[in-house]
């Protein structure tokens, strides 16, 4: 018979049976698109690398050792400055060059009203050292970097570009307004290229002379203890990375020696520092900071959706072995007519790869439904357009791959266990050879049994990731979270003065405060529960840090009415008030850590404080309030410093904080006229509620708790129903034993004991085989999980009752059947 002949054939038998077919499909359906879905995401989070001129040969530039004190924006990825001229000039001839770049958010005016939008400072040679052209235009080149506030010139992102502009190219040469300064387009990048960064997409390249437009607030580039810029080169060929830090490190080492020079340390102090150590990392990805946050969620989510489809796999293998078992006497007589084994070998895998693919282009369809579900649940700005979900080239490879790969996986069994049928007792039609061998029903079970083990690891994932999300959830933060709404301002974005952004900060939080239905209202510099952690060096007065004690601080500055905004109690003092502004003495409020830390005896009001590099220290503590949770809701309590925003000599953004009597958002409408009328320019941006806002910093634990839950659910479904099929099966096969049994006198009881046992049996391996394997799965995922171990023994006895629960509902109905069978039809069964 022909491949032609042989898949019309296939395609009639699979379309006269259409509940095993929607079945079969379905379940790999399901399978293949979340597969598919999870690879799409990886490939592109993980796994591509820049669309840049030979990205392998890009390194990262990092440090290891003492930090210096002062600001940081990036810690041990960092670099001053100055410290990124002494690298770029002394390149020692390993490097074609050494480029520089830092991201921030602007606001952009073109034709309407500002709009927020992502900027990429970087060094004159960013794109040559890149290799990336432009799309129309030029990139920004040296020259265009050498003159601090001179060079107002701005490249596009194609993806902006074609967004903001409508990829009109009489942009080009026309100015923009970029935070009230107007910036001259010189070029668009070329398409595909989204910046050094793949989830944080840069809309426009301004050159680091011009860092002032995009940061107003901070200047910092003559400051060799502010570390804030990405640092990577470009290799020359043949240059190994240990060459190229072999020739570094006099320079690097010169650097370090610079800091000391302008920021002087005891010997102790610059010993240590003197000892830091330049490293490098692959720069092919471009910088990840990001993308490792999602490195080991996504890997446990790929095991999670293989596992998913392995299961999905073994169930459809379990339906062809059931088809196959009514199939004998057709195979049998094929057989006897002379067709090979080989031939119904070939037409069985036919027969699962038309499945699979049936199943694999449907799943394709969904994967692209799965994946924008899966990004709409990320936070971050711009990742829908980092991110795309259509599939292409790569993913219909990948997508091909599995369809292939699953074919194989659950048609082998059946192809070989139904080829070989015992032909005499099958064409004599005796009843018990024609509902299969004793051998299909040993394979069937040891299907039903993997299944069973593969879905004891789903949901003993899916409970340990629920009840870490609750003990997130559930976590003391310091605040009272209901009612809260937030949203933020930039007026310094918008050329305002610090003293008119002082009246403006203050003018606004007062009107807010008298809005129907709030209660109080207050604003911070930084975010909370918003991933935004701040620190600063700390020195106080007449006060001995403990051994060990870098005091390094947490830092933020607040407005008053912040603290009983948030539902901060305060413990000594006062708060902040308007009294608190330019030109009043100085003050500082700690929380209790901190107090307790450094003043276990005494109270901690009137001493004074400063921060790294002051020759004095000129906060005076004011108050204490009780401890709050800052950066994330897993953060551990730890010293901290609130001092008042009204009294920076350049306040920048501010958050602020409305507390309300009923529905927060009720309040959105009238907090936009009081912006408005405060100055109609301003946009209002990241408006939310603190619960939301708290969502989204954790939505890495949300995003495991739903897919495991989704995945364990369905995968527990799968597996009752192939324990519903094997033990219909079993109970067809033994219609005359039990018939028998039952006119002997066994009772109703007797029989649904007699088959509830075998599924009690099959349940009892399978779990044997999967606790272990949940266990070791478990301690792997602990570093995700918040408050509780991987090996918890609630979580996994819940998951062990879920699945006995599931197999003796899955059984009972086959079992309640074979309990009402009439004896005298059983004894006549064939």
């Amino acid at each position: 018979m022909s491949m032609r002949a042989d898949l019309r054939f296939v395609s009639r038998s699979l379309c006269r049976s259409p509940a095993f077919l929607t079945a079969a499909v379905l379940s790999l359906a399901l399978g293949i698109g979340a597969n598919t879905a999870m690879f799409s995401l990886t490939d592109q989070i993980l796994l591509r690398t820049l669309p840049v001129k030979d990205p392998q040969r890009l390194v990262l530039f990092k440090w290891t050792g003492q930090f210096i004190g002062g600001t940081t924006r990036g810690y041990r990825d960092s670099f001053s400055y100055p410290m990124f001229v002494d690298l770029r000039n002394a390149n020692p001839g390993v490097f074609t060059g050494v480029a520089a770049r830092y991201q921030d958010s602007v606001d952009i005016g073109w034709r309407g009203p500002a709009q927020r939008a992502v900027a990429e400072l970087v060094s004159g040679n960013y794109f040559d050292v890149l290799g990336v052209t432009p799309a129309i235009g030029r990139t920004l080149t040296p020259d265009d970097d050498k003159v601090k506030n001179a060079e107002p010139y701005v490249v596009l992102g194609y993806g902006f570009w074609q967004s903001r502009f409508g990829g009109d190219p009489s942009i080009l040469n026309r100015t923009i307004d970029l935070n009230g300064t107007p910036m001259t387009v010189v070029g668009v990048a070329q398409r595909g290229f989204q910046g050094f960064e793949a989830l944080s997409p840069a809309d426009v390249f301004v050159p680091l002379m011009m860092k002032t437009t995009v940061t107003p607030t901070w200047d910092h580039m003559e400051r060799r203890n502010s570390i804030w810029l990405r640092v990577f080169g470009r290799l020359k060929p043949g240059i190994s990375e240990q060459a190229a830090l072999a020739a570094l490190a006099p320079v690097y080492r010169a650097a370090l020696e610079s800091d000391l020079v302008q920021k002087p340390h005891d010997r102790d102090f610059a010993a240590r520092y003197l000892k830091n150590k330049l490293q490098f990392t692959p720069a092919a990805a471009g910088f990840q900071q990001t993308e490792q946050i999602f490195a080991k969620p996504l890997r446990v989510l790929l095991a999670m959706v293989g596992t998913l489809l392995l299961i999905a796999c073994v169930n459809v293998a379990n339906l062809l072995v059931s088809r196959a078992a009514a199939r004998q006497k057709e195979i049998a007589i094929r057989i006897s007519l002379g067709a090979t084994r080989g031939a119904l070998v070939r037409l069985i895998l036919l027969e699962s790869t038309l499945l699979a693919v049936v199943g694999g282009t449907l799943g394709l369809f969904l994967s692209e439904w799965i994946a924008g579900a899966l990004v709409a649940m990320v936070p971050f700005d711009n990742i829908a357009t980092a991110i795309h979900t259509t599939p292409d080239a790569r993913i219909l490879a990948f997508t091909a791959g599995v369809t292939l790969l699953t074919a194989l996986l659950f048609g082998l069994v059946p192809a070989f266990e139904s080829t070989r049928p015992e032909l005499a007792p099958i064409l004599k039609d005796e009843a018990g050879s024609l509902s299969g061998a004793h051998g299909q029903t040993r394979v069937r079970r040891a299907l039903v049994v993997s299944q069973v083990a593969l879905s004891l690891l789903l949901l003993n994932v899916a409970g340990l990731f629920a009840r870490s999300l609750y003990n997130l959830l559930s976590v003391n933060s310091g605040i009272s979270t209901a009612h809260l709404l937030t949203f933020a301002i930039d007026p310094s974005m918008h050329r305002y003065s610090p003293a008119r952004e002082r009246t403006l900060l203050n003018s606004v939080e007062e009107r807010l405060s008298h809005l129907p239905g709030v209660i109080s209202a207050g604003a911070s510099s930084s975010p909370v529960l918003a991933n935004s952690n701040w620190q600063n060096t700390v020195h106080i007065a007449g006060v001995q840090p403990p051994a060990g004690d870098e005091m390094n601080m947490g830092f933020n500055q607040v407005m008053p009415g912040f603290f009983s905004t948030m539902g901060v109690p305060l413990l000594m003092g006062r708060e902040l008030t308007e009294r608190d502004t330019a030109g009043a003495p100085q003050v500082v409020i700690v929380n209790q850590t901190f107090a307790k830390r450094y003043f276990p005896h005494e109270s901690p009001l009137g001493h004074h404080l400063g921060w790294f590099g002051m020759p004095t220290a000129p906060y005076e503590i004011v108050g204490v309030v009780g401890d709050m949770k800052n950066g994330d809701l897993k953060e551990d309590i730890r010293p901290w410093t609130y001092t008042a925003a009204l009294q920076d000599e350049a306040p920048g953004e501010m958050t602020f904080y409305l507390r309300t009597a009923g529905d927060p958002l009720s309040a959105v409408s009238a907090v936009r006229r009081v912006i408005a009328q405060a100055d109609a320019a301003l946009p209002v941006y990241n408006v939310k509620t603190l619960k939301k806002q708290i969502g989204e910093t954790h939505f890495i634990d949300r995003m495991f708790a739903a897919l495991s839950a989704a995945f364990g659910g369905l995968a527990t479904l799968l597996a009752s129903v192939g324990l519903y099929g094997i033990t219909a099966y079993a109970v067809a096969r033994r219609t005359q034993e039990i018939g028998i049994r039952v006119a002997l006198g066994a009772g109703r009881r007797d029989v649904l004991a007699l088959v509830l046992r075998e599924v009690g049996l099959l349940a009892i391996v399978g779990i044997a085989i999967g606790i272990p394997l949940a266990l070791a799965l478990g301690n792997y995922l602990q570093s995700q999980l918040y408050g509780l171990k991987g090996t918890d023994p609630l979580v996994i006895s819940a998951a062990m009752l879920t699945i006995f629960l599931v197999s003796a509902v899955a059984g009972y109905i086959p079992a309640r059947r074979a309990a009402r069978i009439d004896p005298l039809r059983a004894l006549r069964y064939e």
